[in-house]
């Protein structure tokens, strides 16, 4: 087999790669700029261009003669179509599109959430247009010319990319928050559900995947075989950082009662309120043998060395607005607790007096 992604190494692509080479597995990557092969340097075929142009996908297809193309960074039908073309152009046996198990729409109708279950509308732009692609791809290759499969990742927390419950900065500001011994913010009661996995083993699923001619013109969940609460996610950070870490939970309906813009654009509204929590049932039925190799510990320690490596947490010592709701509420919450005490005192206050005076009478 000789296999070709179009974009990456990125958080995902990066462990599929490295499980193809271990099976001295040809690989070739069309990435757009130079750099940032996360230590494949030398191991895979490297074609530098824009993914989204014709003549650089049928340069690199006729050139590579893969067997097997991955496409990790399709997220417009645009890019989409471009691809159709380029099949049609040239001959390969398989297509596997990675999209996201966010196509299922939040809340989701079954936790955890099976393949064939139910979907509600795609919460977002993303999840919409990547819906969109799984449609056109499926009308498109329905002969099996290339053979289609489709795999969604749920949250795979790699070297380049980790997810608050608030901010979209990749979770660097999370590390600084703990490390500076900051209160952290988790929406909600913190109980809510999150398939947090390490890329690592999400990258491994997509390779067997590729491996098995079983699995096509089927559509797979890629995602940890456990989820964790938001708070057990947040600890997982500081048992990485081995800090001790003050949780704050602020009800997710106040946060969208201040209709601010700043709440408007984080990913509150779109994941963090729901449980995401993505069944990998059908997967495990193909592969028994898999193991989940990489703890969300093991994850969050590889993504904050990366970090470090690169300079990603230089600069997150500012204050976020979510810091800033979150001393306010911890102030005003503070203030709410004297009040209300002080009234029930003054309230019971007679009462506990006729007490007193029954009792001396006796």
């Amino acid at each position: 087999m000789r296999v070709m992604f179009l974009g990456g190494p990125g958080n995902i692509s990066e462990s599929t790669i490295s499980y193809f080479l271990e099976k001295d597995t040809p690989v070739a990557v069309i990435k757009r700029t130079q750099g940032g092969l996360l230590g494949l340097e030398g191991k895979i075929r490297v074609y530098y261009g824009d993914r989204n142009q014709l003549e650089v996908l049928d340069h690199a297809l006729v050139d590579f003669k893969p067997d097997t193309v991955i496409d990790c960074t399709c997220f417009e039908t645009e890019q989409a179509e471009t691809v159709i073309r380029a099949a049609q152009n040239n001959s390969f046996d398989r297509l596997v599109f990675v999209s996201t198990a966010d196509v299922y729409g939040y809340p989701l109708t079954n936790l955890p959430m099976r393949e064939d279950d139910p979907w509600n509308e795609p919460n977002g732009k993303y999840a919409a247009d990547k819906k969109r692609i799984e449609e056109l791809y499926q009308k498109a290759f329905r002969d099996g010319k290339p053979a289609l499969t489709i795999v969604r990742p749920g949250y795979s927390l790699g070297k380049t990319f980790a997810l608050t419950s608030f901010d979209r900065n990749r979770g660097a500001y999370l590390v600084t928050r703990i490390r500076q011994g900051r209160p952290v913010y988790s929406p909600g009661d913190g109980t809510t559900l999150i398939d947090a996995g390490a890329a690592y083993n999400t990258g491994r699923m997509i390779a067997r995947i590729c491996e098995d001619d079983d699995t096509i013109g089927q559509a797979y969940n890629c995602a940890n075989h456990v989820a964790v609460t938001y708070d057990e996610y947040i600890r997982a950070f500081a048992d990485a950082l081995g800090k001790p870490v003050n949780i704050v939970h602020i009800p997710t309906d106040f946060m969208f009662s201040l209709c601010r813009q700043e709440v408007k654009d984080s990913i509150l509204g779109e994941l963090a309120r729901f449980n995401l929590y993505f069944s990998v049932d059908k997967f495990r039925a193909q592969f028994p043998d898999f193991t989940w190799d990489y703890t969300l510990v093991d994850a969050v320690r590889e993504f904050i060395s990366y970090q470090e490596s690169v300079g990603g947490l230089e600069g997150t010592e500012e204050l976020m607005f979510e810091d800033k709701v979150v001393d306010l509420w911890i102030e005003s919450m503070d203030k709410l607790k004297d009040h209300v005490n002080a009234v029930f005192d003054r309230a019971y206050e007679p009462q506990n007096e006729k007490r007193g005076n029954a009792g001396g009478k006796r």
